[in-house]
């Protein structure tokens, strides 16, 4: 880069301001009246022109012509279709692990090895068919027979493939199988090598040789893209240095300046980097963190027995501690048989967070969207911006699963997004008791919704009910005509009735009832609401009111119930316990209030993990409750000869398809893990978390006490906290 000053510029002003910002700078010796300039200095950091113009006595800045374009307009990001059907982003933020052996030895040695580079979560299968060794008398590779050997045990684990092309003869059969053809350190000047590679059209692997600079390297990139390759990843791979007990020395400065500075895709090998496995581990972490996205390493299951490079390969527990430090999930081959869905995971709060994704994943065979998802547990700002209103960041809550349900007998996880520490705890156990009674039955009505149309200062508001009466099947028919996707998807208006409300005022309500199948209906019923409110008022006058749904939908309604034992409860003490705190519920408003509270903190945590609106149901469920003379609890607990029955009945108002479960990647993922067939068993299984949230509550009541359990969860949360922020929790205090 050159730097042209301004005539009347301080040269020593401007090179100090230029220093402030990172630059450090030479004057260059102008020709006869010519123009006073600076150049910068390669060290210097990298900073734009628009922050280098604002410096009083810069007049322009000319960047010089780089001889590497193609390199320089590499995206951060690319996508490798592998043929085994994986897709495998090479850049970004997240880790790529690349692992395998040095060198494909045996159809045996490379299934083996391929499993155990998928089950610890390498995404590519690394194996050289062609070696190129310094020794005429070693081990060179089984050439063609390997790469058949190659191509069928990464197609059998879902992995992509890297291998080598060692000259332009192997090239074309090497493009047959490899996602990523790999240039070796010894061939990275070989030009007509990397021509031939680029003409395949096949993403390429670019290893640096031991003694050449940067710039050397990104110009042997270069060449590869001048011929045809779409993409290239720059891999270091160490230099030549001065220490006798390494073979080589990792250059993580050029891997940092490549990623950071260039914002090229960077990979590092570090079994090549040093030659000796005890070094691996810690040399891959730092690489990490240094920039590279993908990580190279070699992996043997008998490395002694390794016709090369046993001494550098990972042995497969450090395979695994590698995956671990990065955070990587096992890779699930498409063949994969799992061992089915289940929501009974043996002491699953014991295990790390990472531990008990890798079971769901196993277990479960989760896709790689809901595994991305579970690991990142972001929400990209993009789609944030379209979901809702002036957005400026994305706010993340724990996701957390319910465990032990079992609903008309099946089995259910229970997303649940909730910050109490108790809630999932208590719910998970409760489950755990019905479970031995044989889980939780229940059914949901149809999915029908109620839209209203109000209609003030009717004239006779008894006259216009009857004429609404009458003209029942012809409002059906309107209200259809307005919806024609929801009728042809099997749903639509049901049925109509009326309201009078206020004689002297003219108040008339029309009720609308619309069978919304798997959606939570709320924008169409408005839409038939609004269609219908002009046709209607045509026909009785008075004047148009509010035409839009109620939160209130006698016509969705769910229904729970379970059976517990008094054992398993813990005695029968504790069984007579929760079901005289019922009969308090019945009895009382106040109590009744908390009684349902305890009911809506399962339901409302499911809620918010599959994108329902909370707030709908929270509505429906309270003023149910508050149908009749007095609140009432939504569910009640009875004694039977064995133990408790606990029955409720509610309405509840939820979606399987649009809005958030469309278009927030979590939701997605909880869908995913919660596995139901529509809205209706969706219903149920949430029913089932908030009747099994009210046991849990009821039990600890009629125990020990809501605190003691409540309060060792909580004090938990705060020490971790702490521990997070270097600021110990007060101790509470008691008067």
């Amino acid at each position: 880069m050159v730097i042209l000053l301004r005539d009347d510029a301080d040269e020593k002003a401007v090179a100090a301001a230029l220093q402030g910002l990172g630059l450090w700078t030479r004057a260059l010796t102008p020709d006869a009246g010519g123009p006073r300039m600076f150049e910068v200095e390669t060290q210097s950091a990298h900073v734009s022109a628009e922050l280098i113009l604002a410096v009083p006595g810069v007049a322009h800045v000319a960047e010089r012509k780089s001889p590497h374009p193609l390199v320089d307009a590499l995206a951060e990001q690319y996508l490798v279709r592998c043929r085994s059907g994986a897709d495998v982003w090479l850049g970004g933020d997240r880790t790529v692990l690349i692992a395998g052996p040095c060198a494909v030895e045996s159809e045996s040695q490379i299934q083996t090895i391929a499993g155990l580079c998928a089950a610890a979560g390498a995404q590519m299968l690394r194996g050289g068919a062609f070696k190129p060794r310094t020794s005429p008398y070693s081990f060179n590779g089984q050439g063609d027979e390997a790469l058949k050997w190659l191509a069928a045990a990464a197609a059998e684990h879902g992995l992509g493939v890297v291998t080598e092309a060692m000259s332009e003869l192997h090239v074309e059969a090497v493009a047959q199988v490899a996602d990523i053809i790999q240039v070796g350190s010894r061939n990275m000047q070989n030009f007509a090598l990397l021509a031939a590679v680029g003409r395949t059209g096949r993403p390429a692997l670019l290893k640096r040789a031991r003694g050449v600079g940067i710039e050397e390297w990104l110009l042997a990139g270069e060449h590869l893209l001048r011929h045809g390759c779409p993409y290239v990843v720059f891999c270091e791979r160490g230099i030549a240095g001065p220490n006798a007990e390494m073979r080589n020395t990792l250059d993580l400065a050029a891997v940092a300046y490549l990623r950071h500075i260039l914002k090229l895709p960077v990979a590092v090998d570090p079994s090549h980097g040093v030659g000796r496995r005890d070094l691996v581990l810690p040399l891959a972490k730092a690489s990490a963190a240094a920039g590279a996205s993908i990580i190279l390493v070699e992996t043997h299951d008998q490395p002694a027995q390794a016709r090369s490079d046993g001494a550098q390969a990972l042995l497969p527990h450090q395979l695994t501690e590698l995956s671990v430090a990065l955070d990587l999930e096992p890779v699930e081959p498409p063949s994969a048989s799992h061992t089915g869905y289940t929501s009974r995971f043996s002491e699953f709060y014991k295990k790390s967070v990472q531990e008990r994704r890798r079971v769901l994943t196993r277990q479960l065979g989760l896709s790689p969207a809901t595994q991305r998802y579970l690991r990142e547990g972001t929400l990209d700002l993009g789609v944030a911006d379209h979901m809702t209103e002036n957005v400026i960041s994305t706010f993340a809550l724990p996701l957390s699963l319910g465990l032990n349900f079992r609903i008309n007998g099946r089995d259910h996880l229970i997303p649940m997004v909730v910050e109490e520490p108790s809630v999932v705890a208590a719910c998970s156990n409760a489950a755990r008791m019905v479970r031995a009674s044989g889980g939780f039955r229940g059914d949901a009505t149809r999915s029908v919704m109620t839209g209203q149309v109000q209609f003030d200062r009717v004239p006779n508001i008894a006259e216009a009910a009857k004429i609404l009466r009458d003209r029942r099947d012809e409002i059906i028919a309107l209200a259809n005509e307005a919806i024609p996707r929801m009728v042809a998807r099997g749903g639509g208006c049901v049925d109509a009735d009326t309201r009078e409300l206020d004689e002297a005022s003219g108040l008339l309500v029309l009720h609308l009832y619309v069978d919304v199948g798997d959606a939570m209906g709320a924008n169409v019923v408005d839409t038939v609401a609004e269609k219908l409110a002009p046709v209607v008022q045509s026909w009785i006058g008075g004047h148009i009111g509010l035409r839009i749904l109620s939160n209130l939908p006698l016509r969705r309604l769910v229904h729970i119930e379970c059976d517990v034992t008094a054992e398993m409860l813990g005695g029968e003490e504790l069984a007579d316990g929760v079901a005289r705190a019922s009969s308090f519920a019945e009895m009382d408003p106040f109590r009744a209030s908390t009684h349902n509270k305890g009911i809506m903190n399962g339901i409302d945590a499911v809620a918010l993990a599959l994108g329902q609106d909370w707030r709908a149901i929270e509505a429906g469920a309270h003023a149910f409750a508050g149908l009749g003379r007095e609140y009432r609890p939504l569910a009640t607990w009875s004694r039977t000869a064995t133990g408790l029955r606990g029955v409720m009945e509610m309405p509840l108002a939820i979606g399987t398809v649009g809005g958030s479960v469309q278009a927030h990647p979590g939701v997605r993922a909880a869908m995913e893990l919660v596995r139901v067939d529509g809205a209706r068993q969706l219903a149920v299984v949430m029913a089932a978390a908030g009747l099994a949230s009210n046991l849990a509550a009821l039990r600890a009541l009629a125990g020990e006490g809501i605190q003691q359990g409540h309060m060792r969860l909580h004090a938990r949360k705060s020490e971790i906290l702490a521990a997070a922020s270097g600021i110990l929790p007060s101790r509470p205090t008691h008067a």
